[in-house]
């Protein structure tokens, strides 16, 4: 989504886009990967999040709200997620969940298991602190396969030609990354 909308670039970061993936720093529930040489090549960031049953009407006021167009439209895509996935109707008995909000690795580092890595250590730590739902949100076609890779279960899936605003397609990233997704790990019984 990022790239398709040119959310940030180094001339012009998004503040937005900054402060929503900080929010799961302090959670204990992020991860780096570094080289021999101590650069990062991978990152996985966290949180643990409510599960809602408005957190979709949240997420609109939010962007009804936010001054930044591009990041504004980010956010209707994800209170669809919301609205679509309905995780508070699914896992009653939990009130909380992981949320996966991003992850990255250095192109240089791609296909050497990174991410595996990263996510594994993540799983173990949901353990540890007794979150048994891992949610990955993927808005791409190769991060969709990596989560299916992984054991994830798709709960939400949404066309992006079909997520407007004002009759209007709120973006149409490159093929093949057609769809907006919601994946779910369930870690435990």
């Amino acid at each position: 989504m990022n790239e398709a909308i040119q959310t940030w670039t180094e001339s012009s970061p998004c503040e937005e886009l900054d402060e929503y993936c900080k929010k799961g720093l302090l959670k204990g529930l992020s991860f780096k990967a570094v080289d021999k040489q101590g650069n990062i090549v991978g990152v996985s960031i966290s949180g643990a999040t409510s599960l809602n049953e408005n957190a979709d009407k949240i997420l609109l006021e939010e962007a009804d709200h936010c001054k930044n167009p591009k990041f504004q439209k980010i956010l209707y895509i994800i209170a669809k997620r919301e609205e679509g996935a309905k995780l508070w109707e699914r896992f009653p008995q939990d009130k909380e969940h992981v949320e996966v909000f991003v992850t990255a690795t250095d192109p240089n580092w791609r296909k050497r298991g990174i991410m595996n890595k990263l996510i594994a250590e993540t799983e173990r730590q949901c353990k540890q602190k007794n979150l048994r739902i891992l949610r990955l949100d993927t808005s791409s076609a190769y991060s969709a396969m990596s989560a299916e890779r992984l054991g994830f279960i798709c709960v939400y899936k949404a066309f992006y030609k079909d997520l407007k605003k004002d009759g209007q397609p709120l973006i149409i990233p490159k093929e093949p990354h057609v769809a907006d997704s919601v994946y779910i790990k369930t870690l435990y019984d």
